[in-house]
């Protein structure tokens, strides 16, 4: 079995591990590697959690988050297309909040995109 290195192919690796109809995966990663990811997922109250989310909960908080680049992608469950998985406006305001340098989200076309930088 091959160990995946590159933090865009963990996280098209973790999307078989959702079971909602839209499949999110999230991986964190720093200059020595990755240190968190996660998955959109139900949740135990039935209220759901976003992958972004998911990603930064499991998160090692002693290691700093600023610099950091957190990979999202996304697909659909029935047909395995892939789907836009841009953060939403709470994920987006957590991950700038624990200053994380970059995000880089899948687009529909497969190709990963990095738009979206900390301006602070």
């Amino acid at each position: 079995m091959r160990k995946l290195k590159d933090p865009r192919d963990i996280a098209i690796a973790l999307l078989s591990r959702s079971i909602c109809s839209v499949q999110v995966a999230a991986v964190l990663a720093d200059r020595h590697g990755i240190y968190s990811w996660g998955w959109n997922n139900s949740g135990r109250d039935g209220m759901g959690e976003h992958a972004e989310m998911a990603c930064l909960r499991r998160t090692n908080h002693r290691r700093a988050a600023s610099g950091s680049i957190l990979y999202i992608a996304a697909r659909r469950l029935r047909n395995a297309r892939s789907v836009t998985a841009r953060p939403c406006f709470d994920c987006l305001a957590r991950i700038r909040g624990l200053g994380i340098g970059r995000v880089v989200w899948r687009a529909k076309d497969g190709s990963w995109t990095n738009t979206l930088s900390h301006p602070l």
